[in-house]
């Protein structure tokens, strides 16, 4: 009897290869956009550098999937260039093309990788973090997380920010927010949720309570009440007091 197709081992060095040659025809006529500036998020937030600092890695805990997806769309879309979303296939809805459009994420600048285990999801952010051609990837940890069936330590988030620092691109790290969470190497973290309730948020809301929760560069901030107008391609600072936040210790 054959393998099922779930116990196949991953041809990496094919995979490799396929997406090199995609984001190649996709870099074509695009030039080297990154740049080494801060990516901005909103204006009034202090934060230090003025934004998300590029070639790092950056966590970034949601209360739902939508709003979680919605936030790293949006910053992708800033990096400037070709960016992946890594997912293992039954998070695949996480990365709905034209949702994430509303974004300022554009799918001729999308590039989607489907893994079926979670080892593989995690290779390729790595070699998508070390690809030059690539200016930002997210990686997204399924929302009914297993510490032990997909394991983001200490030690793979400092491979992740190792690789970051050698290619240049922005790394995302999209995880469900819990109660607690393990230490990382990312540069900070970050969670989002729904505004002014704690009710589920969907993609085509843009009202979210935004808080940075640990930075290496500086102090945590928020919460923030943040608005995204899909007129302008621009998220502000609402003019609305945030609901508390949750005393959780991170």
């Amino acid at each position: 009897m054959p393998p099922a197709p779930s116990d196949i081992p991953l041809d990496q060095s094919a995979m490799l290869a396929a997406l090199r040659a995609r984001v190649a025809r996709l870099e074509a006529g695009h030039g080297d956009r990154r740049g080494r500036d801060a990516i901005p998020i909103c204006d009034g937030l202090p934060l230090p550098g003025g934004g998300l600092a590029r070639a790092a890695v950056h966590e970034v805990l949601a209360t739902s999937p939508g709003c979680g997806a919605a936030f790293c769309a949006l910053l992708l879309a800033r990096t400037g260039g070709t960016v992946l979303w890594i997912a293992l296939e039954v998070d695949m809805l996480l990365a709905w093309p034209p949702g994430l459009a509303r974004f300022g994420l554009l799918p001729a600048e999308l590039v989607l990788v489907r893994a079926r285990r979670w080892p593989d999801a995690l290779w390729a952010m790595e070699e998508a973090l070390r690809c030059p051609a690539v200016t930002g990837a997210v990686l997204a940890l399924p929302q009914e997380q297993s510490a032990e069936a997909h394991p983001l330590d200490l030690t793979a988030t400092r491979r992740l920010q190792l690789a970051a620092e050698a290619g240049g691109a922005l790394g995302l790290l999209l995880r469900p927010d819990a109660a607690s969470v393990a230490p990382s190497a990312t540069t900070t973290r970050w969670r989002i949720g729904a505004y002014p309730t704690d009710a589920d948020a969907t993609l085509d809301e843009g009202c979210w309570q935004l808080e940075l929760l640990r930075s290496k560069a500086g102090r945590p901030g928020g919460p923030w009440a943040v608005t995204w107008q899909a007129a302008t391609g621009q998220l502000v600072l609402a003019t609305a007091t945030p609901y508390p936040a949750r005393q959780a210790a991170r």
